[in-house]
This record gives C-alpha cells, sequence and structure tokens, in this order.
C-alpha cells in the first residue's frame, strides 16, 4: 500500500472519502474505523480522502 499511486490506493481514497461524505460534517477517525478503514490507511489517505469529500459534497 504506497500513496504515491495505484488502483488501490485510488480505490482507497475514493471509498474513504465516499465514507466521511456519507457520515457528514464532524467525521472524525474512529468513525472512519467503524467504517473499516486502519488507522494508517487514514493516515496515508486521509488528507486526499478529506479534499475529494469535500469536492463531492459541494457538487451534489
Amino acid at each position: 500500500m504506497h500513496p504515491n499511486g495505484g488502483i488501490h490506493t485510488r480505490n482507497t481514497i475514493e471509498r474513504m472519502a465516499e465514507a466521511m461524505r456519507t457520515i457528514g460534517e464532524g467525521c472524525t477517525d474512529h468513525d472512519l474505523i467503524l467504517k473499516g478503514f486502519t488507522e494508517r490507511q487514514i493516515t496515508l489517505f486521509g488528507p486526499k480522502a478529506t479534499e475529494l469529500a469535500t469536492v463531492m459534497a459541494r457538487a451534489a
């Protein structure tokens, strides 16, 4: 699992962003862990997923 790219990385970021968007404002690391993400995934992909979730929410 590398943050530099790859289909797995992109899919993880997209799933995490969708989970963030679904949970809504105030989404925490604990919420994401309950959705099945690991602490390492949250650390690596969280910032990008947050950006994507923000864009997704504004577009909706």
